[in-house]
């Protein structure tokens, strides 16, 4: 089982983006961070709260180093 990732956060600056990307897999909820399309990190949880959690975090270190959240619609991501 693969899912579709859904996007729980974008951040941008300077011109660069940095994502989150969210889906369930058969061994846990996997979190990816992406910079500019390309994962640079992936994290396994077993409940969606530590997964929420750890994402929030790094959302929430990046906004206090001046990054700026950006909207986003609750979408699915598609794959390439």
């Amino acid at each position: 089982m693969r899912d579709v990732p859904t996007t729980l956060w974008t951040v941008t600056q300077d011109g660069k983006a940095v994502s989150c990307h969210a889906r369930l897999v058969t061994y846990g909820i996997e979190i990816d961070i992406v910079h500019d399309g390309t994962v640079v990190l992936t994290r396994v949880f077993e409940t969606d709260d530590e997964a929420l959690s750890w994402a929030n975090e790094k959302r929430a270190a990046r906004v206090a180093q001046g990054w700026t959240s950006v909207t986003i619609d609750s979408q699915p991501v598609r794959p390439s």
